[in-house]
C-alpha cells in the first residue's frame, strides 16, 4: 500500500520457467474474475500441479507492494533487525511521521505479528532502512526473489518501485519459504509462518498476505495482489493472485474475494 509515489508501474514480460516435472493446466475462472483484468497461480503439492488463470500475466512481473512484507520479516528477524514477532518497536517518527491517509491502526505502536496484519508500512519501510542497501540485496539475491533490484530506494523498492516479481515467481517463492529451502534459521520460518496465519477452519488453514499500490498516480490505476497458502490434512496448496483496479481499499478486498472464490471453484476452502 503505497500514497506518496509518482511511479509508474512497469509491468515486466517474463517466460518464468516451471519445473519440467510439474505440470501446467490453463484454466479460465472469468466467472470468478467477473470485470477484473488479472491471473492466478496455484500450485497443488500432491499433484505437484499449476493450475493457471491468464498465463502469459501468470508470467508477468509487477511491483509486490505489501506482500514483500513476507521476506521482509524474514529477513528483519535473521539479521536481528527485529528480535522476535511479539515484542514492539517503534518506527522513527521523524524519518516516517505520520500523514493524513493513514488508516487510524498505523497510529500506534506496533509488533511484527500486528504490523503484518495490519499492513503498517512505515513499521516496514524503517526495518528495510535499518538493513539497509547492500544486506537487501544480498538476500535478495540470495532468494532469487523476482528481478532482485532495490536501486530505486531502500526504504520503497518495493511500493511500486525496481523491485519486481510475476504470479508464478510469487508461488513458487511461498514453496520454497514453507519447505524450508531458503537457507534461514529454522525458528525464522517458523516464527513468519506463524504470523501469516489468518483463517482456522476445519478441514484447513490458510495464511496469506494482502498487498495493493497505485501504479499511475494522473490516472489511479491500481495493482491488487493476494498471495499465500492452504495447509489442508497432508496437502499443501499455494497461490498468487494479481489484479487490476481504481481505488487501494477495493483491491485488497476484491483480491481476496476472488482468489478464495478460485480456491472454492477447485475445492480446495469451503
Amino acid at each position: 500500500m503505497k500514497q506518496h509515489t509518482t511511479r509508474i508501474c512497469v509491468s515486466i514480460l517474463i517466460l518464468t520457467t516451471v519445473i519440467s516435472a510439474s505440470q501446467t493446466l490453463e484454466r479460465n475462472f472469468e466467472k470468478q474474475f467477473g470485470k477484473y483484468v488479472g491471473t492466478i497461480v496455484v500450485y497443488n503439492q500432491a499433484s505437484d500441479q499449476y493450475i493457471v488463470h491468464n498465463g502469459r500475466r501468470a508470467g508477468t512481473r509487477f511491483p509486490p507492494f505489501s506482500t514483500f512484507k513476507i521476506l521482509n520479516s524474514i529477513i528483519a528477524l535473521e539479521t536481528g533487525t527485529i528480535l522476535d514477532v511479539d515484542s514492539l518497536y517503534q518506527w522513527d517518527t521523524t524519518r516516517y511521521p505520520a500523514e493524513d491517509w493513514w488508516p487510524q491502526t498505523w497510529n500506534r505502536k506496533h509488533n511484527m505479528r500486528s504490523a503484518i496484519e495490519f499492513s503498517v508500512v512505515p513499521f516496514y519501510r524503517n526495518i528495510a532502512y535499518t538493513i539497509g542497501s547492500e544486506r537487501m540485496k544480498a538476500y535478495l539475491d540470495k532468494f532469487g526473489y523476482g528481478n532482485l533490484d532495490n536501486t530505486s530506494g531502500i526504504d520503497d523498492f518495493w511500493l511500486g518501485g525496481s523491485l519486481k516479481i510475476s504470479a508464478m515467481e510469487q508461488v513458487n517463492f511461498l514453496r520454497k519459504f514453507y519447505g524450508e529451502n531458503l537457507a534461514v534459521k529454522k525458528k525464522t520460518t517458523l516464527a513468519v509462518k506463524n504470523i501469516l496465519i489468518r483463517e482456522r477452519k476445519q478441514s484447513y488453514v490458510l495464511s496469506a498476505k494482502t498487498g495493493a499500490g497505485t501504479c499511475d498516480t494522473t490516472t489511479h490505476k491500481v495493482l491488487g495482489w493476494y498471495v499465500g497458502y492452504i495447509e489442508k490434512g497432508s496437502n499443501l496448496f499455494f497461490f498468487a493472485l494479481n489484479i487490476d483496479g481504481e481505488r487501494i481499499p477495493d483491491m485488497l478486498n476484491t483480491s481476496i474475494d476472488i482468489a478464495k472464490a478460485v480456491l472454492k471453484e477447485l475445492g480446495i476452502v469451503d
